[in-house]
């Protein structure tokens, strides 16, 4: 028997990898002599680099950046020199993990380390195509502070800079664009589907999670509807309901509009890279995983992506979730979920190998 495991990570605590390990582990100690391969995967969030390492001849840079508090950072990109194309990962440079905490203010918090990361790779490596998976930001910023670090300006109605954070975002009423970047094809990989705005778009749906009180909420979906609006009159594109256009706090937007950046599937581009379809089609079972499965995993994301692909070739599919919150599952689709309730990193760092374990034994081959 040959299982593929294709797992998301488990954010906080395992990645992609380690966890996709955890899991053939067990089965090799439970199941002697099942074959089982390994795929490390990404929707465009955290690992997306990682996950494209090793295909296509890409090398791996690193280089310092920016956090979202500005704060000076290791980040890395990956660069192929046969089709002149870079890859970077928004999260390695604005993920809440590069946050201390006294560094958590999502008013000021912006997305000037992505700029600073992208004029770097074109000053350097002049690509002609740039992807930048997105997801797993700890910011909510519509991509303006990156933007401002590739030289675009943002005035008010005198015409004087305004600094381009959240808190500030209503004084803006002007946005002045560069053309440097006008000859690069951009792509925003982005890890959901969610729209800017609305009760499904990129505040209401993630900014609490990002550390945004009630209020705050309110003045960013506010703040982030205004500013769509000086795009539209401005950039002239309208963004308020594209599709991706609120991943990683609306910088799937901003990467659109200001970049003219095509907005694809983080996911759909990772698992056509590792030829996952055919590697399905080889396997008798596919295991995949996440943190938590619920109604956005069926959103962009990874899992649920990885499940519609084996329900078209007909596979069984196995979900190891850390939790789960009955969301309906397709057929021949079953789900494990290791934990009743959300345990804390520090519990689920110590427990997750023991409880894959104990569910793996339970499972008839």
């Amino acid at each position: 028997m040959k299982i593929l495991i294709a797992c998301d990570k488990m954010k906080g605590t395992f990645s992609s990898k380690l966890l996709g390990k955890m899991i053939e582990n067990s089965f090799n100690s439970v199941h002697p002599g099942v074959e089982t391969e390994i795929l490390q995967v990404s929707d465009g969030g955290d690992g997306f680099l990682e996950s494209l390492r090793w295909r296509n001849n890409f090398s791996r840079w690193e280089f310092l950046s920016y956090n979202a508090a500005r704060r000076t950072i290791q980040s890395k990109y990956l660069y192929s020199i046969y089709n002149h194309t870079a890859i970077l990962e928004s999260s390695l440079t604005l993920g809440g993990n590069k946050l201390a905490l006294s560094e958590q203010y999502i008013l000021q918090n912006n997305s000037y380390g992505l700029g600073h990361d992208i004029k770097r790779v074109v000053d350097v490596r002049h690509p002609q195509k740039i992807i930048v998976g997105i997801g797993g930001t700890s910011t909510n910023d519509l991509f303006l502070g990156a933007a401002l670090a590739l030289g675009f300006k943002f005035v008010n109605n005198d015409g004087k800079d305004v600094e381009p954070i959240p808190r500030n975002y209503m004084n803006i009423k002007h946005i002045i664009p560069t053309n440097i970047y006008s000859g690069i094809e951009f792509n925003a990989a982005v890890d959901v589907k969610n729209p800017l705005l609305g009760n499904f778009g990129a505040t209401k749906v993630y900014a609490e999670q990002k550390g945004a009180t009630p209020q705050e909420i309110d003045y960013l979906e506010e703040a982030m509807a205004h500013i769509a609006e000086v795009i539209k009159e401005d950039i002239g594109t309208d963004i308020s309901q594209i599709e991706g256009a609120g991943a990683g706090g609306g910088i799937g937007g901003g990467m659109a509009a200001l970049l003219n950046a095509k907005i694809i599937s983080g996911a759909d581009y990772v698992l056509n890279a590792v030829d996952i379809d055919k590697k399905i089609s080889e396997s008798d079972l596919v295991v995949t995983s996440e943190g938590s499965f619920d109604r956005q995993s069926i959103m962009g994301k990874i899992t649920g992506n990885i499940i519609n692909r084996c329900q078209k070739l007909n596979k069984p599919t196995l979900i190891i979730s850390g939790v789960y919150d009955k969301t309906p599952l397709p057929p021949n689709c079953s789900i494990i979920a290791l934990f009743n309730e959300y345990p804390g990193f520090k519990y689920a760092s110590e427990y997750t190998g023991i409880r894959i374990e104990e569910e793996i034994k339970k499972i008839k081959l």
